[in-house]
């Protein structure tokens, strides 16, 4: 039979406030909306609830029924991580935690089984609550076998611990449990309340058609899930895929700049991978891997002031790390780890839109450039009509840059073609008729003889100016270079025009 537990952090944002205000804790306290005496008030603590203070009354006027309140705001993104947080400590007990969207602090996890790991469900279930405690959080555990009725025996608040042994007594627990406990929204709570109807029984003995025609579509389905009428299976969010880049070093370095330039080249994609998960980088790990040292191994983290999907931001404090701390040793090995949260609209936006190319830096370059080796110094081929390799292109100057016209993007291939570097013609030394093509030194000893000849292919024509014959041959060296070469037939010499990459 399948088993699913709920684990509700009461009042969870508020729990938030109090590990942030720690003598808060004996006193009635409250979340609000916004800073302002006319707030809505969102989450309150038992001692609030005591003086009659409940969510959805105004600041001002919970104020009026105690005067020791006191009230603070979390924002959206912290309540975001405190969930993350919680859920990741729970995964260390079951892999399948789902949290309950519209209500921080509640989740749902898939308890079958768990008898045979544990000596039973319910030391489970006390590990659960104990870890959780360690971790400064208030939560109760229920184990049932439904999703409403754990939820509501849960925010009953009255065990701190529950496991049902069958249906009928988590069905009788739920019913009995308040109206005012499921956090129902304070209009439909306060009518029901003038109506007689305080607990979940009795608002299971409604109408449902009615209720969907009086108070609209919520209360519709609070009453379809508490009579069992629905079926909510169990959505799990599972562990959110570790992003990290690792570089492996030929040779130790200790050098700040060049480690701070290899780090770079590795977190651009790291920032991309987590803007594709719509998620910003809220620390950044480092890890670094020292050549004969002990120990061998020294970690760096580096905190934002805010989550940032911004490489300049996050280099420059690496830079200023590694300048005050810098390794030990050489570095072999350095790997980089992203810590995230949900990224907001705006900086998702801002990394779409930012430009991978600098063109004003590039411009910038291109003036220096031309003021320490001339204005010539800086120039862009353009393809010309032309019969040999050399006239098909002429060097022009280059005023500014430009991005890429994606109109003229190359068709998508199979195989990646090879590059052709092209030269002008150099005159490459005659061959000893006694050897073969493939010993033939082209460009002396230290870059081997050939190994194979592949053509030729032949390009003639020009007898409207000069007549040309050439025939065209890849020469593949002994060292791995594959040169673009030709004999010229009408000077009966052999020159080198290009080679392949």
């Amino acid at each position: 039979m399948d088993r699913l537990a709920c684990v509700d952090l009461p009042a969870f944002p508020l729990q938030l406030l109090l590990r942030r205000h720690p003598e808060w804790c004996e006193l009635p306290a409250v979340v609000v909306a916004e800073d302002k005496p006319q707030a809505f008030i969102l989450w309150v603590n038992e001692r609030a609830r005591q003086s009659k203070i409940l969510p959805g009354q105004r600041y001002a006027h919970a104020l009026g029924l105690s005067r020791d309140l006191r009230a603070g705001v979390i924002t959206a993104r912290e309540i975001e991580q405190g969930v993350a947080a919680v859920a990741a400590l729970l995964r260390d007990f079951t892999p399948e935690v789902e949290s309950a969207e519209g209500e921080p602090g509640t989740f749902w996890l898939n308890a079958t089984g768990m008898g045979k790991l544990f000596k039973t469900v319910g030391v489970w279930a006390r590990g659960i609550r104990s870890r959780l405690r360690q971790s400064g959080f208030t939560a109760s555990v229920v184990v049932g076998f439904t999703r409403f009725g754990t939820f509501a025996v849960a925010r009953a608040g009255t065990r701190a611990i529950a496991v049902f042994r069958d249906r009928e007594a988590e069905r009788d627990a739920a019913n009995d449990v308040k109206l005012d406990r499921l956090d129902l929204a304070p209009k439909l709570r306060d009518t029901l309340h003038k109506l007689g109807v305080f607990t979940v029984g009795a608002f299971l003995r409604l109408p449902a058609g009615g209720l969907l025609q009086r108070f609209g579509q919520d209360a519709f389905r609070l009453h379809s899930l508490a009579a069992g009428d629905r079926w909510d299976p169990l959505q799990p969010q599972f562990a959110p895929e570790k992003i990290e880049q690792t570089i492996v070093l030929d040779d130790p370095e200790s050098n700040a700049d060049r480690l701070l330039f290899l780090i770079k080249r590795a977190l651009d994609p790291l920032l991309e991978q987590l803007s594709n998960n719509k998620h910003a980088l809220s620390a950044l790990v480092v890890d670094f891997l020292l050549y004969r040292h002990e120990p061998d191994h020294t970690r760096e983290i580096i905190r934002p002031a805010e989550p940032t999907l911004d490489s300049r931001s996050l280099l420059r404090l690496v830079h200023l790390r590694l300048e005050s701390t810098p390794p030990a040793a050489g570095v072999v090995e350095i790997l980089l780890t992203a810590a995230s949260v949900r990224a907001t609209r705006e900086q998702l936006s801002l990394f779409r839109n930012k430009p991978k190319r600098d063109l004003r830096a590039a411009d910038e370059a291109f003036a220096r450039i031309r003021a320490e080796f001339g204005n010539d110094a800086v120039v862009h081929a353009r393809l010309c009509d032309g019969h040999l390799p050399e006239a098909r292109y002429r060097w022009e100057p280059l005023e500014c840059a430009a991005n890429p016209n994606p109109r003229a993007r190359a068709r998508a291939v199979e195989v990646r073609p090879l590059i052709r570097r092209i030269h002008q013609p150099i005159a490459l030394p005659p061959q000893n008729h006694q050897v073969r093509d493939d010993g033939w030194l082209l460009q002396g000893l230290e870059h081997g003889a050939v190994s194979r000849f592949i053509g030729p292919y032949i390009v003639s024509g020009g007898w409207w100016n000069a007549e040309v014959h050439r025939e065209y041959h890849f020469a593949e060296m002994r060292q791995g270079e594959c040169l673009w070469i030709y004999y010229d037939r009408r000077r009966r010499r052999w020159f080198l025009q290009g080679q392949v990459q």
